[in-house]
């Protein structure tokens, strides 16, 4: 079976002292090369390890990209433009990652006693092995998801709107039902919206990587209470999160004040979508598996 493995693997990317697993040609295989590709690979895929021979099927694929690398260089593709236009773009996020990691994540401290707290003032509302039930309408953009809520807002039926417009079509051919679901079953943007509506409510747009939901709650059937060692973790998250999200708008709003901008709104008026010229939109990757152990939820 094919293992995908991110491309990166050269021998001058590598300590010298990097013990050597493969040699291939005049470059290598290293135990650092092996190390971070298997940290690449989600928690359910990692069964394929199990096998006697998982780590030798592993390195041959590793020892294939290698392959592959090298004669892409003696194509001299190195020099084609697509691939300098993907290293430009790669250099620019790999910048903006590491600025983000120094500027905002490097600065969260959350500790103990903050997540005491947290759970002191808010233990009512977590609770482990409640489900909800809930349907959705899933929109490309924010301005079809904001005017699908106002056609629901104007009265009419949820449903009948889902089933009009909702681009996820499994769930629209049933009004947008998706069913009772647990934490960690759905990415945590719509997770937390619908847990956070009362039966019957209906959310404004919320967006996910995937595009834009209305959300509406049909049901939700209350679990037991969490102990403090159950939320902890979830708790972490969230202050996690909140600090990132503090120190992330601050570290914009700076920027914004220190620099001049500009927009060209004609020609931003002008840009047509591929989706309007009839291109099939680009696959997302599924990233979740089912959790192995429940989590605590919040009300």
């Amino acid at each position: 079976m094919f293992i995908p493995v991110a491309f990166g693997c050269s021998q001058n990317s590598v300590p010298d002292n990097t013990p050597v697993i493969a040699n291939v040609n005049k470059g290598a295989v290293t135990e650092a090369d092996f190390l971070r590709e298997v940290s690449r690979i989600p928690e359910w895929a990692r069964s394929q390890f199990e096998a006697e021979d998982g780590k030798d099927k592993f390195l041959d694929e590793l020892v294939k990209k290698e392959l592959i690398y090298q004669h892409a260089k003696k194509m001299r593709l190195d020099n084609n433009e697509e691939y300098l236009e993907k290293v430009r773009e790669f250099e620019k996020l790999t910048l903006v990652a590491l600025s983000l990691k120094k500027e905002v994540d490097d600065k969260v401290r959350v500790d103990e006693a903050e997540v005491r707290a947290f759970f002191d003032e808010n233990k009512d509302k977590f609770t482990v092995g409640t489900q909800v039930k809930a349907s959705h309408i899933l929109a490309r953009t924010e301005e079809e998801a904001k005017q699908a809520h106002e056609r629901i807002l104007k009265g009419e039926k949820f449903e009948a709107v889902a089933k009009d417009v909702s681009i996820d079509k499994g769930s629209a051919e049933k009004g947008g039902d998706l069913g009772y679901f647990g934490r960690g079953r759905m990415v945590p943007e719509f997770e937390r919206a619908a847990l956070s509506l009362k039966p019957g409510e209906v959310s404004p747009p919320v967006k996910t990587r995937f595009g834009y939901h209305i959300i509406k709650q049909t049901d939700i059937k209350m679990g037991d209470p969490a102990s403090y060692e159950q939320s902890r973790e979830a708790i972490q998250r969230e202050l996690v999160n909140q600090k990132r999200k503090k120190h992330f708008d601050e570290l914009i709003d700076k920027l914004k004040a220190e620099s001049q901008i500009s927009t060209n709104k004609d020609v931003l008026a002008g840009i047509t979508l591929p989706w309007d010229k009839g291109e099939a939109p680009q696959e997302q990757a599924e990233e979740q598996a089912p959790s192995q152990q429940e989590q605590p939820e919040t009300k």
